[in-house]
């Protein structure tokens, strides 16, 4: 009895339906979620709520260093810490650079010409702005270019 009554009630909504318009409780196709790229069973709203809190922690962590920063702008630490860290940051770029030229199909050849290439032009100039940009742009031309 109650298949029938639930039967006799859609029957019912289809026929009352105007063309074109969905039923009441149904959604027209083209119109769900997964259509915008979700996937079943993903709702919107929880998707929204920890999208927001990730954009909440991502700023907050972003921030949080320059808050700090006002606290320590008188540390030795930090002063040191301004004077070595561009050393170590180039140091640990060169030995990554050097070591997966080895994998790459020129080898360390270009590695090597690239890294004599941009010392020699940081001793000569005592520039190391130029010395990236420029030791940078010839790697990228030796093995683009020549290689």
């Amino acid at each position: 009895m109650i298949h029938h009554a639930a039967a006799a009630a859609a029957a019912v909504a289809s026929a009352t339906t105007v063309p074109g318009t969905t039923a009441p409780g149904t959604t027209a196709p083209g119109t769900t979620l997964a259509s915008a790229g979700l996937p079943d069973g993903v709702e919107l709203g929880p998707t929204l709520a920890i999208l927001f809190a990730i954009f909440l922690v991502t700023v907050g962590l972003r921030a949080l260093p320059f808050a700090a920063l006002r606290f320590f702008r008188e540390s030795r630490l930090v002063a040191w810490l301004g004077l070595s860290m561009p050393v170590g940051v180039m140091a640990i770029l060169v030995l990554y650079t050097v070591i997966e030229g080895g994998d790459s199909p020129t080898g360390f050849v270009p590695v090597m010409i690239a890294l004599v290439f941009t010392v020699a032009l940081h001793v000569w100039r005592r520039s190391a702005t130029l010395s990236i940009l420029l030791g940078t742009v010839f790697y990228v031309v030796l093995v683009n270019v020549v290689f």
